[in-house]
Parts: C-alpha cells; sequence; structure tokens
C-alpha cells in the first residue's frame, strides 16, 4: 500500500495567491486518495496574504491561521495535517519543515535571514530546507539561485511548473545525490483534479512531520506521486532566465550550470 502525502500547498489565509482556506481541503484530498497534507503558506518574502505592519506576535499567529483551520478539520475526519512553510530569498524558494509556531514567534529575526543563516539555525533546530522548484521561472524570479549549500533536498517535481523545468531539476537532484520531492504546488480547490496534483508516497503512514524529516536528512528511499511521468533532461532544456550556481559564502561561484546538466558532475 502506498501512502501519499502533499508537501507543498497554500490557504487564502495565510498566501495571497490562493482563495481557499485551510479547512475546505480536506475533503477533496481525502477523496483523491492522499494520506496526509503539508500546509507550506507563503511566508514573510514570499506572496504573503498577512499584513507585514503587524507586530511579530500577530504576525505568526495570522499566518498560522491557514494550517490550524486546516488541522482542526483534518483532526476531526482522522486525516494528518503537518506544518511547514515556503519562504522567498531573492526569487527562490525554499520550503521549510520540522519546525512549529513556537520556533517562529522565537525568531523576529527572520525575515532577515540569508540562505546560510535560513538553513543553519532550521538545522540547529531539527527542521529542514528543500528548494522549492529550483528551475521555475516567472515574471517575479529575475535570476534562479541554485544553493546545494543551503539545502537537504529539492523538489523536482513540482505540478505547477512546465514540464522542462521538472526535467532539468530531476537531473539536478540526480547529480548532487539530493533527496528528491514532489509537490502540488496547490493554491486553489476548485481546481483539484489528478492532471495537476503530485506528493511524496511512503510504504508506511508519516507519524508527524519530524518522520517526513527524517526520511529527508537520512536520504530515506522517497517515491513520487505524479500526474504524469517527467522526460529526461537533454540539451535541448535550458533555464528560461539567467542561472547562477552559488557556493558557501551565497556568491556567483562562476560555474556554468548547463555545463553541470551536460558533464552530470560538479
Amino acid at each position: 500500500m502506498q501512502y501519499i502525502y502533499e508537501t507543498h500547498m497554500h490557504t487564502c489565509q495565510g498566501s495571497a495567491c490562493s482563495d481557499t482556506p485551510g479547512h475546505e481541503y480536506i475533503a477533496r484530498y481525502q477523496d483523491m486518495g492522499y494520506s496526509g497534507i503539508i500546509i507550506t503558506d507563503h511566508f514573510y518574502r514570499g506572496n504573503c496574504r498577512v499584513d507585514r505592519t503587524l507586530p511579530w506576535h500577530a504576525f505568526i499567529d495570522q499566518f498560522c491561521s491557514g494550517y490550524e483551520d486546516a488541522k482542526n478539520e483534518g483532526d476531526k475526519r482522522g486525516f494528518p495535517v503537518f506544518f511547514g512553510w515556503e519562504e522567498n530569498i531573492s526569487g527562490d524558494e525554499y520550503l521549510i519543515y520540522g519546525l512549529d509556531k513556537a520556533f517562529m514567534l522565537s525568531h523576529p529575526e527572520m525575515p532577515h535571514w540569508t540562505r546560510k543563516q535560513q538553513y543553519e539555525i532550521v538545522h540547529a533546530a531539527g527542521g529542514c530546507v528543500v528548494q522549492a522548484h529550483p528551475f521555475r521561472a516567472r515574471d517575479y524570479i529575475h535570476t534562479i539561485y541554485l544553493s546545494p549549500c543551503f539545502v537537504d533536498g529539492i523538489e523536482a517535481v513540482n505540478a505547477a511548473n512546465v514540464p522542462q523545468w521538472n526535467s532539468m531539476a530531476l537531473r539536478y537532484g540526480e547529480i548532487m545525490g539530493f533527496p528528491m520531492t514532489a509537490g502540488s504546488d496547490n493554491h486553489h480547490v476548485k481546481s483539484m483534479g489528478k492532471e495537476n496534483l503530485a506528493g511524496v508516497a511512503f510504504d508506511r503512514p508519516l507519524t508527524d512531520i519530524q518522520d517526513y524529516v527524517q526520511a529527508i536528512l537520512e536520504k530515506q528511499s522517497i517515491g513520487m506521486y505524479l500526474p504524469d511521468p517527467v522526460a529526461p533532461w537533454d540539451e535541448s532544456m535550458k533555464p528560461d532566465k539567467p542561472a547562477v550556481w552559488l557556493d558557501a559564502q551565497e556568491n556567483d561561484s562562476g560555474r556554468d550550470v548547463m555545463d553541470i546538466l551536460r558533464n552530470g558532475k560538479v
């Protein structure tokens, strides 16, 4: 038996780009055969719905309300709902798993973290960092930054991506030996269908979010539940924006991303 989990989704309470409150997702995900979900609303530097002028405690209270709404409904239905968030740093986005509201309340400096600080502080607290849709090109993304020094894994397949971005991400993950995940990047319950959903698959149920974090940190086998197979990368697939390979100081390493993809080694 497969246990399928959504790893990337947004509520209208936390994300400005969603139109769905947390509780409305639960029955639909159950109907679609999922075993649980992780709410990952856009945080402070992303497309966050919460007023950034609020005091920190009030900001975090409102930010977490989408997750809490979903969890309340999930608890009623016996459906696991876990917590995470998605942060934007210069256009590249990161999914943070394994931490909680209390952690966020105790770190009001979070909006100013560098990639390195984010990685080190999240790690020290027992969480993990996964780069979301690393090859995505959108209007708000002026440069694709690959940050292999500051992630534990990558979201290799994002159901909201165009296919070639997923193909490049899979190639990147294979070269680096990263744990690779899949997610729907779901924003709207009304448009949910098998053709636009993805997730991770396990042969056992996850007991909590730390179970998922350990699977990533320990590089356990993580299956991917995909709407369609992903085509293998080939040299016709190139980044749609300038692509920069960051070094351990978050500077441009000068490495040619296409050369790395082509040769299959760093």
